[in-house]
């Protein structure tokens, strides 16, 4: 993990030496002193070569990596989808028809059906309350990491494409960036979940790009995923239910093969849940937003009570057993977890019910709806082969 050295007298030095120039480190320097530090560093590195900017900085008021973070700072191995050529090389090879989606039990959902076309459309926001249609079913069979995991993995999916609209929405640059990163993240979190439970390339596409809605089992959480106020609850309650799971999943059994992309996708979370935590105390302390906040933040925190509520997979969607351990999850402990993360936001108060609710196959609303029009849209658009 990222620490901070303890060398109090130690300072780096940076130069840059003409206008549009990198700034760049040179080495390092020892001073009782700051300003003793400066006068050193000049001396040192710029006494032969003219410079533009002299920037020292003392050791231990940086942020460093160790060694045990090379994994986590490999890009390439951890987020893909930003390297040069990934599209053309993700569209190869699609010619194969993805395996076929089993529809779940007849009694898990109801009948699997397309998207209507009143569905297709964008989520528009809702100023119902809080949500009234309930399975309070408790103790019916705990379900497993995995289990846990796929429905999750459901979440995270709905998550990233709907931040993807909100990329442009802000006259905020960094915002802007900040959401977009987010949201890629939260897409690639998605497909290393599946790849770790065994899914390749092609069924995890048919996962998530050929099944109806009907079969879907993400959180009623997702259809509040509208207004960007609930968006904001939402990302937060997701990003705290990841954490945990990530954590109890380190904690299941540490040391093995999947161990450094599930810390990975844990470190990343917490970086999204400190950015919704800042929004929820802006919404908070702003009076124009304070009120719509804090009943998106109830709202949501109530339907969240389902986030470690899956329900096992039924083996008729041949669910691939892949590294992820798979036995049964303390789904009370988990949920006790997320009450803490969730309530830690200095905001408004969590509505998160006292134990875990059971999830439902078929909702996700119109906000799952217009993710799976979307994306079959962007495919159907493709030469014939590309993506089938």
């Amino acid at each position: 993990m990222p620490h901070v050295p303890a060398d109090p007298d130690v300072y780096e030095v940076f130069t840059q030496s003409g206008p549009g120039k990198t700034l760049t480190h040179v080495g390092s320097i020892v001073s009782p002193r700051p300003d003793g530090a400066w006068h050193l560093a000049k001396e040192t590195y710029g006494r032969r070569d003219d410079l533009s900017s002299l920037w020292v900085v003392r050791r231990t008021d940086m942020i460093v990596s160790s060694g045990d973070d090379r994994d986590l700072l490999a890009a390439k191995t951890r987020m893909p989808h930003r390297q040069p050529g990934y599209p053309t090389a993700r569209r190869r090879d699609r010619s194969a028809s993805p395996p076929a989606v089993a529809s779940p039990p007849a009694d898990a959902c109801p009948s699997a059906d397309m998207v209507s076309p009143a569905d297709a459309a964008p989520p528009e926001p809702s100023d119902s309350g809080p949500a009234q249609r309930r399975d309070d079913a408790r103790g019916a069979g705990e379900p497993g990491l995995t289990d846990l995991w796929l429905a999750l993995a459901d979440d995270l999916f709905v998550l990233g494409n709907r931040l993807g609209d909100r990329i442009v929405d802000y006259i905020d640059l960094e915002e802007s960036l900040a959401v977009g990163s987010i949201g890629q993240e939260a897409l690639a979190h998605a497909g290393t979940i599946l790849a770790l439970c065994g899914f390749d390339q092609t069924a995890a596409d048919a996962r998530f790009f050929d099944r109806a809605q009907a079969q879907w089992q993400v959180s009623r959480a997702v259809e509040r995923l509208t207004d960007w106020p609930s968006t904001v609850a939402c990302g937060l309650v997701i990003a705290a239910a990841v954490t945990v799971l990530a954590e109890r999943t380190v904690e299941a059994e540490p040391g093995t093969a999947w161990l450094t992309a599930i810390t990975a996708v844990r470190d990343e979370q917490r970086v999204h849940l400190d950015h919704w935590r800042r929004w929820a105390r802006a919404l908070t302390a702003w009076p124009e937003t304070r009120a719509e906040f804090e009943r998106a933040y109830a709202e949501v925190t109530e339907r969240a009570g389902d986030m470690f509520g899956a329900k096992p997979q039924p083996q008729s969607q041949g669910v691939a057993t892949g590294a992820l351990p798979g036995g049964p999850a303390p789904v009370a402990t988990l949920h006790e977890r997320l009450a803490v993360l969730v309530g830690d936001t200095g905001g408004p108060g969590s509505r998160l019910p006292d134990g875990p609710r059971t999830r439902t196959w078929g909702v996700g609303g119109s906000a799952l709806a217009y993710c799976l029009s979307r994306g079959r849209m962007v495919r159907d658009d493709y030469a014939p082969g590309v993506f089938r």
